[in-house]
């Protein structure tokens, strides 16, 4: 077995991760769990996924740089570990700061595994050669957390009907300790430029203001962090990607996070018993289903239509979504509410594929960590406040002011994330023209085909012989494959 065959296996052993981190059997009750077991209301609960949140935002980016520091191997494990202590202390504690500091525990070991899995993976494809790959596998392994997320909400019901709410919490717990063993089994990929030496095909592009700043290899955990700023900043795709991103994520995942409360409104309860916590269940489920198939669609997606058409379809269609929302309370919404969130699943590794594709492997999780970072600060906000709305007015209200979120400030961020994409892609292609000029003097031979009685040029270069001012391109010199 040759050494980049030995990486191979990171694949599978990263879909069963993700499956054990998404076997979260307690998701289906846990507001019904806050509510009725602790006493809050649905504004108090909104105001723990603020804690929630904001400590993902704190946390992000140190955690990333930590993983890009010390590897993701360990990281991910350390991650699942954490969130098995956090998710007891949430059964075991009482009142708003016990809760509130199992959530600490909870959030920030979360962001040991947002980034560093998605960097993980990629760097594994990078070893393999297989970097166009990673949307295919990103996409899987969503759907295996989302296919266990429904397997969850599927046995989640009917277990809290005959154990009580708190035994599917430890059983939460015991499959989050899996998956930090699970993460153990990893083969830690290499994480640096120079690790990888000359690889131009798979290498993030180099910008001017990146050849400028000089881009040099950072050393320190803090370094790592202001040098993950530094690119975001840079490049501007990378930028307005993940602010956009986060910000359609978070308004079409609200739905979602109200499915429970909806359902109690209409006389539901998964406690009565282990019919009632079937009917439960039923409804729960089409949201992970839907979640899971957008996973997996993704990649085919955006292999059809491209990147940029990809992701303006998903967020525009997912805005009209929101109609029959805004019309009826009635039981019928859990289906379009089922589709944002796999239209939210979807947008994911999208964005991250988009974002892989122009950050260098040194500080790969460092800026996944940054996109993380960003849709928990847009979580910490919205949440709350569009939960405090649903507690004193009504769903409705709070479903309208999740649409009004995508069609503003995600339309303008829309608008200059395709302005930016557009001036890097004509970057791109004048950097690569410039570099072509040496080639073509070097090689001046051309092959020549009779063609109406005249000898035309065929070959790499073509195009410039006949006159066409834009060269042929392979097929993976630009930094986006389709636009």
């Amino acid at each position: 077995m040759t050494q980049p065959e030995r990486f191979a296996r990171n694949i599978p052993i990263y879909y069963l991760f993700q499956f054990a981190t998404g076997f979260l059997i307690w998701v289906p009750v846990w507001i019904i769990f806050l509510q009725d077991e602790r006493g809050l209301s649905l504004t108090q609960v909104g105001l723990m996924e603020a804690v929630f949140w904001f400590t993902m935002f704190i946390a992000e980016v140190p955690t990333g740089a930590i993983a890009d520091r010390f590897g993701r191997r360990i990281s991910l494990a350390l991650g699942g570990f954490l969130f098995t202590i956090g998710t007891f202390m949430f059964v075991m504690l009482e009142g708003f700061l016990g809760l509130a500091l199992s959530y600490v525990i909870m959030a920030g070991s979360m962001t040991l595994y947002s980034g560093s899995g998605h960097a993980l993976l990629f760097d594994t494809l990078r070893t393999l050669g297989r970097t166009r790959e990673y949307e295919k596998h990103m996409g899987r392994s969503e759907a295996m957390m989302t296919g266990a997320l429904l397997g969850a909400a599927l046995f989640g019901g009917p277990m809290a009907g005959l154990w009580g709410l708190e035994t599917v919490f430890l059983i939460g717990a015991a499959t989050m300790a899996f998956a930090g063993f699970i993460a153990l089994l990893l083969r830690e990929p290499p994480r640096t430029e120079a690790e990888f030496g000359e690889d131009g095909l798979h290498a993030a592009p180099i910008s001017a203001s990146d050849a400028a700043g000089g881009d040099h290899s950072p050393q320190g955990v803090v370094s790592y962090i202001l040098g993950g700023f530094r690119i975001v900043l840079r490049r501007r795709p990378v930028l307005w990607m993940i602010v956009l991103a986060g910000i359609v994520t978070v308004a079409f995942e609200m739905p979602n996070f109200f499915v429970q409360p909806f359902l109690r409104e209409h006389g539901l309860s998964p406690e009565g018993g282990i019919l009632d916590g079937m009917t439960w269940s039923a409804l729960i489920v089409p949201g992970f289903a839907a979640m899971s198939a957008g996973s997996l669609l993704a990649s085919p997606f955006v292999a059809r239509v491209g990147e940029r058409r990809a992701l303006s379809i998903l967020i525009f269609g997912g805005a009209f979504l929101f109609i029959p929302l805004l019309l009826f309370n009635h039981l019928s919404i859990i289906a379009p509410i089922a589709i944002l969130g796999g239209i939210h699943a979807a947008i994911r590794p999208i964005a991250t594929g988009y974002i892989n594709r122009r950050i260098r492997s040194d500080q790969r999780a460092t800026v996944l960590s940054i996109y993380e970072l960003t849709m928990a600060a847009q979580m910490a906000v919205i949440v709350p406040a569009i939960s405090a709305s649903a507690d004193t007015i009504d769903f409705r209200f709070a479903y309208g002011l999740s649409v009004m979120v995508v069609l503003t400030l995600g339309a303008a961020l829309w608008l200059a994330w395709r302005r930016s994409h557009r001036r890097e892609q004509v970057e791109a292609l004048h950097r690569i023209s410039v570099r072509a000029k040496p080639q073509a003097m070097a090689a001046p031979k051309l092959q020549m085909v009779s063609g109406n009685g005249k000898g035309m040029p065929v070959g790499p270069l073509a195009n410039r012989a006949n006159g066409n001012a834009e060269p042929s391109l392979p097929a993976e010199t630009l930094p986006s494959d389709r636009s």
